[in-house]
């Protein structure tokens, strides 16, 4: 108990008494409404309280913090609730004044999680336990059986499941709930704040919460996660949520050319290798491999960030090393200089490229500050963008092979609830394997459920899929590379990834000469290469009360722990539904993009310079 610091609370009856909480703060500001009774059962009751549990009757409830859960609701006569728990619900209205309504039996498996005191000062907890804060009447009491548990409370600055700011460093802390003690919360502690189990010792056992409530306005949902109407917080309004305002175009409209729907905006930033363009010119000369009117039609847009100069900063550790100073946009004079001759060197290669050239038709907005990625991407958005969907893309992402881009289009632009879609590279290739291996076989199922297969997506075997023209023109740059996409290839059909797709083939047909592309759910927002409906974008996940993302930063990753957290919130296919993001895949068992890693790329000039430089000093 060492890790625990000891702080005095108030009865529910206002008196200071001996109750006392165990903290992982030291500084933890204590919240109205929130005080602990050791012992509040003993042994003998907590044993016949738990041979009164009927273990057959748990549901499964939550996402990634799965529990098993027990309803019950007081009042209901059909109720097959011992007895056992009215008297205690009686005891513990005898210690507060208040009377539960509902109880709710969790049973959490712990046998992985490390119990500890440490305090953490950037946890993030999202729930919120009830929805109608300032309503006396209000409480929730839990009573930890089998083990002690941990509680996890945190207040925002704002009463807004999306608001992941704390309050203050001290509006967060750990409370440890002795085995058999009853935690009672209340009036601040219970609108304000927000909490969740969220650690126990290790043990082989698990820990059952018993949960006394009374929500008079509103009940908890399934998931134990309450709706927040307060400050525009909504969550049916965050993200997409389907309306008949989607504009969704009739059955025979046919869809607007390629160029009159989609923009494609280039991020870059220093470099190693500036002053050349090489780099944005072997990236973007992939572009053909989106097709014709892609590469030479399509309004192009390349966003030049600002920099941070070297003498300007403090120097640290993390920007001692040339690849990780550029990555932050730290540059020496002498790469300042190259810098500013690059993005001259590309205005004249825009401005002098041909029809038939990638640069033709393109833009080249130069940011003033260093911004990072996710804001220069915002910036380009805001103020460089018409188009209702944008194709987004890294100074050093290359497309390795023909990409189904015009029908990806068409599909986002038929089905408004595809607002982005990801070209696979070789990270994400085996995405179901990745879901699988990581939330299991239950949450798997409903995963597959949510898979996109539509009528846009159906095309000529002969174009795509194993042993098509697009994966014959694979671009293989070395031996090494064509080993591995070979061996990934191989070991595709035996993945979820590709047996999933087997499986539905078998019972969904399609001619003989077609092939279904399909569109696997992500909970990961990749920055790699993307088309996305541009107000989705733009106006939320760039919408500033939000702050889904940081300048600096890249928009995946802050974003990507907003949508995992908004699953848990909300459901798997609720939740997901709220970000519409997917990944392409031709189950081929090749990716459709690559990366050049322009961070350490050097052209010819360059390793002839170093090759000179090594052979001076030997």
């Amino acid at each position: 108990m060492s890790d625990w610091t000891k702080v005095p609370v108030r009865s529910t009856n206002g008196d200071s008494a001996d109750n006392f909480l165990l903290v992982s703060n030291p500084s933890f500001t204590v919240p109205d409404g929130l005080t602990m009774v050791s012992d509040f059962i003993s042994p003998s009751e907590e044993s016949e309280l738990l041979e009164a549990i009927d273990d057959k009757n748990y549901s499964w409830e939550g996402f990634e913090q799965r529990r098993k859960v027990q309803r019950f609701t007081f009042n209901d006569k059909a109720s097959t609730l011992s007895d056992m728990f009215y008297t205690l619900r009686d005891k513990i209205k005898e210690k507060s004044g208040w009377q539960a309504t509902h109880l709710a039996i969790e049973e959490y498996n712990v046998d992985k999680v490390a119990f500890s005191g440490e305090f953490s000062s950037n946890y993030k907890v999202t729930t919120f336990e009830s929805p109608a804060p300032g309503d006396p009447s209000c409480f929730v009491a839990q009573i930890p059986l089998r083990k002690a548990a941990v509680q996890h409370l945190n207040k925002p600055k704002e009463r807004q499941v999306a608001c992941w700011n704390l309050e203050s460093p001290n509006h967060c802390s750990d409370v440890f709930m002795p085995r058999g003690s009853l935690l009672l919360k209340s009036r601040e502690c219970l609108g304000e704040w927000r909490s969740r189990t969220a650690a126990s010792r290790d043990t082989d056992d698990c820990v059952t919460l018993l949960k006394f409530y009374s929500l008079s306005s509103e009940a908890l949902d399934s998931s134990n996660h309450a709706i927040n109407h307060q400050n525009g917080s909504d969550m049916n309004s965050f993200g997409y949520v389907p309306s008949p305002n989607d504009n969704v175009p009739s059955p025979d409209e046919a869809m607007p050319p390629l160029e009159d729907l989609l923009t494609i905006i280039v991020t870059t930033s220093p470099i190693r290798s500036n002053p050349s363009t090489e780099v944005l010119e072997r990236a973007m000369e992939t572009f053909v491999f989106g097709g014709t009117d892609f590469a030479y039609q399509c309004r192009k847009v390349i966003v030049c960030d600002g920099v941070r100069k070297k003498e300007d900063e403090a120097p640290t550790k993390s920007y001692s090393n040339v690849k990780q100073a550029l990555r932050n946009g730290i540059v020496s004079n002498e790469q300042d200089e190259n810098y500013t001759i690059f993005k001259q060197r590309l205005r004249q290669l825009c401005q002098e490229a041909p029809v038939n050239s990638p640069f033709h038709n393109t833009h080249v907005e130069e940011l003033s500050e260093r911004q990072g990625y996710g804001f220069a991407l915002r910036h380009a958005l805001r103020h460089c963008v018409s188009t209702p969907y944008v194709c987004v893309i890294q100074h050093d992402r290359t497309f390795m092979r023909p990409t189904p881009i015009r029908e990806t289009m068409e599909a986002m632009w038929r089905n408004r609830f595809i607002k982005y879609v990801g070209m696979s590279m070789r990270s994400n290739l085996f995405y179901r394997d990745i879901f699988l291996a990581k939330y299991g076989r239950i949450y798997h199922e409903e995963f597959k459920r949510l898979i996109v297969r539509v009528p846009e997506l159906l095309v000529k075997k002969e174009c795509y899929g194993p042993d098509s023209a697009s994966t014959r023109e694979m671009n293989l740059r070395s031996e090494i590379l064509r080993e591995n996409i070979l061996a990934l290839a191989k070991s595709y059909p035996t993945s979820a990834q590709g047996t999933i797709e087997q499986d539905w083939c078998r019972q969904n047909p399609v001619p003989e000469e077609m092939h279904q592309l399909s569109l696997t759910p992500t909970l990961f927002w990749y920055d790699n290469v993307h088309i996305c409906e541009t107000e989705h974008y733009r106006d939320f996940v760039f919408k500033p009360s939000y702050k889904m993302v940081a300048k600096g930063g890249f928009v995946e990753d802050k974003l990507s722990p907003v949508l995992l957290r908004t699953v848990e919130r909300l459901g798997l296919s609720d939740g997901h539904s709220r970000f519409g993001c997917y990944i392409l895949d031709d189950h081929s068992g090749m990716f459709f993009t690559g990366h050049l890693d322009g961070g350490s790329y050097m052209t010819d000039e360059l390793r002839k310079a170093m090759k000179g430089k090594s052979s001076s000093s030997s």
